[in-house]
Formats: C-alpha cells, sequence, structure tokens
C-alpha cells in the first residue's frame, strides 16, 4: 500500500527507527536545563553526526531532534518554531545524504501541559500547539509524523488531529 510518494509500506519489509537522541546527546556533553532542540541551530553537525551514526548502524527512519519544539519551548529558546523544525528536517535530510530508503520522522512529544479538565490548557490549543509543529515540519520536507511518549489520551487525540488536519503525512504514535 503507499502511503505517499517517499514511503511506502509493505507487510515484508521491516523498517528500522534510531535511538534515542537525548541519551546521544547527553554523551556529547548536553548538559541539565539545556535545551536539545537549539542545538538544530548552534550545532548542527552534532544533531548530523547522531542522525549519520544512526543511518549508518542500519535505521531506516531517523526522528528529528524536535522532540520538544512547541511554542512553549521556542519561547524560552528565543527562536521561531518554524526556524527550528526546519533546521531539525534539514539536520536529518542531510545525514541521509540521499541513500535509499532512509526517512526523515518529525518527532512530536508532550507539549509539557496539562489538558483541561486536569489542567488549564484547553484542548483546542493544544491542537494549534501542535499543528504549529506539524506546519513547519511537513513544509521543510519530512516523510512521516512520530507522536512519541504520550502518557494522555486525550492529549495524543489533540497531536493525531493536528496532524490529519494540517499534512497528508503518515502518521506513527507510541
Amino acid at each position: 500500500m503507499v502511503v505517499n510518494v517517499a514511503f511506502t509500506i509493505n507487510k515484508d519489509r521491516i523498517m528500522m527507527l534510531d535511538g534515542a537522541m537525548g541519551t546521544m546527546l547527553q554523551s556529547k556533553g548536553l548538559k541539565a536545563g539545556e535545551i536539545p532542540e537549539l542545538l538544530n541551530i548552534t550545532k548542527p553537525e552534532m544533531i548530523e553526526s547522531i542522525h549519520a551514526a544512526y543511518f549508518d548502524a542500519g535505521a531506516n527512519i531517523v526522528l528529528t531532534n524536535t522532540f520538544g519544539a512547541n511554542r512553549y519551548k521556542a519561547e524560552k529558546m528565543g527562536r521561531p518554531l518554524e526556524e527550528v523544525t526546519a533546521a531539525a528536517v534539514n539536520i536529518a535530510r542531510r545525514a541521509a545524504r540521499g541513500l535509499p530508503d532512509r526517512f526523515v520522522a518529525l518527532d512530536i512529544a508532550p507539549c509539557g501541559k496539562v489538558l483541561a479538565p486536569t489542567g488549564d490548557l484547553p484542548f483546542e490549543e493544544a491542537v494549534e500547539t501542535f499543528a504549529q509543529v506539524v506546519r513547519a515540519g511537513t513544509k521543510a520536507g519530512a516523510d512521516l509524523i512520530f507522536l512519541e511518549t504520550f502518557t494522555d489520551l486525550y492529549e495524543l487525540k489533540a497531536a493525531v488531529l493536528a496532524a490529519k488536519e494540517n499534512s497528508d503525512l503518515p502518521i506513527i504514535s507510541t
């Protein structure tokens, strides 16, 4: 079944994902409290080397360094969310080096706020928060969207809705 031009799902084919970006960044000196996504701007070669290592190890899909990229963290970074997200996609794309069967997944995680009624984040605002990342990553050329580490299914629903309404890319969620 063809999902989009670049990404084909075949029941007889195994696709390998990369490993943990955060762990790799910590091994390269990332300190507690530093914002990993800012490295897309300040140290792109470091991020690219991690993606390249995962591709060299046999991964077919790497996740962009956008795990925590959203409007709330962008305010702390002092950089536009679109710039950080586009840089992350472009870095991963460079690491693929035109190799066959290598794909870039836009990595999206929980937004860091608690949805109402337990918390104070309205569902519609959560959808828009995720939509901003989806639009930026889709525009930059991601092949698919990877929603990860969601424990609140209501928040995951907001992320899936944002992905479906703002992109035609395949979605994987955990």
